[in-house]
């Protein structure tokens, strides 16, 4: 592990402009797809609009596009290792529930990085 994936995200959850640019990254990634996400910009209900949209669409690829969904997992970097694990973790859940929080976290984690870069560009010297 990278000391840049030890990043925290915490911090970068409540901000507006971060927000904004992970539901980009999520619309940008399953547009790659062929899928429609869409994000009303309202930072206060972004994870209710997402995770509800994710939720649909991974419900739809389970059942019918298990292929395009295992492309789009790779694309977005949520390995199989991780999954297993966060099945364990969280029994409860429905396998579409636990891919879309995945996603998200996966989705702002990689936001979170690009800005840690930005705010820190001394990083690699750390």
């Amino acid at each position: 592990m990278t000391s840049l994936e030890k990043i925290n995200t915490d911090p970068y959850k409540s901000r507006a402009d971060i927000i904004e640019k992970t539901a980009n990254q999520v619309i940008k990634d399953f547009a790659t797809f062929g899928l429609e996400v869409h994000f009303s910009g309202n930072a206060a209900m972004a994870y209710d609009e997402l995770s509800d949209q994710l939720y649909r669409h991974i419900t739809v690829m389970v059942k019918n596009h298990i292929e395009k969904l295992q492309a789009l997992l790779y694309h977005i970097d949520v390995n199989e290792r991780a999954i297993r694990r966060a099945q364990e973790e969280h029994p409860d859940w429905s396998y579409s529930e636990l891919l879309s929080e995945m996603i998200l976290y996966r989705e702002l984690k990689k936001v979170a990085i690009r800005e840690y870069i930005k705010e820190n560009p001394d990083w690699i010297n750390q």
